[in-house]
């Protein structure tokens, strides 16, 4: 007996499924999606994991572009000069951080209620136009005292 094999003719090159595999990739709402739900779902997943590991590198770049930015201006005359200034920009240790970080927090809720208490009227001389148009409207004006007729 000889074994006889049956080619089918491919429906897609392994080209044509890996360039639409990569469209597909590049662009989820393409038409040309992959036919199989596993595959479709593999290439989305791996899409979301790549945006997540390119913004995390560009993350770390810039944490590693601003210390490179310190590290140079503190190796001048200024940072010679602000070095006093550098505990409050950028304190050292882990209760350093957090206190300027309550602090931070702390102004930042003040800042925002005070804001929304003179949008709404309740901060009584917030806004001084307000008060100085209402200062003519406060007073009454003077009378003067009635006097006895002498006849």
């Amino acid at each position: 007996m000889s074994a006889t094999t049956i080619e089918h003719p491919p429906s897609s090159t392994t080209l044509q499924t890996a360039k639409r595999n990569l469209q597909f990739l590049y662009d989820p709402n393409s038409p040309n999606a992959p036919t199989r739900r596993r595959t479709r779902a593999l290439l989305r997943t791996l899409r979301y994991a790549l945006k997540f590991i390119f913004w995390r590198l560009v993350r770390y770049a810039k944490y590693a572009a601003v210390g490179a930015i310190t590290a140079a201006i503190a190796g001048t005359a200024i940072g010679s000069v602000a070095s006093g200034a550098a505990f409050v920009i950028a304190p050292t240790g882990i209760l350093g951080g957090a206190g300027a970080g309550l602090l931070w927090g702390l102004g930042k809720f003040g800042w925002r209620s005070l804001a929304r208490k003179i949008r709404s009227g309740e901060a009584h001389h917030a806004d001084a136009r307000a008060d100085e148009q209402d200062e003519g409207r406060d007073v009454d004006p003077v009378k003067p005292p009635k006097m006895a007729e002498p006849w």
